[in-house]
């Protein structure tokens, strides 16, 4: 019993999906300033988004932020 309570929570769990923490960079003329932040998204592609919104609210310059997991 208690194998298909575990087994059924850990399915709901999968299912439900969680956002992942991913780390991004600032890149300026195609080179990593050195400051970086971390953002939860579904997607890479979303985390690359909401990186660069982030940085430009930030300030200072920003070309295009790049994320990895």
């Amino acid at each position: 019993m208690k194998k298909i309570l575990l087994a059924a929570a850990l399915t709901t769990f999968s299912l439900t999906g969680f956002a992942a923490t991913f780390t991004c960079y600032r890149y300026v003329n195609g080179h990593p300033t050195g400051t970086w932040i971390r953002v939860k998204a579904d997607s890479k592609s979303e985390a690359n988004a909401k990186a660069y919104a982030r940085m430009k609210e930030l300030g200072g310059r920003v070309d295009y932020a790049k994320c990895r997991y």
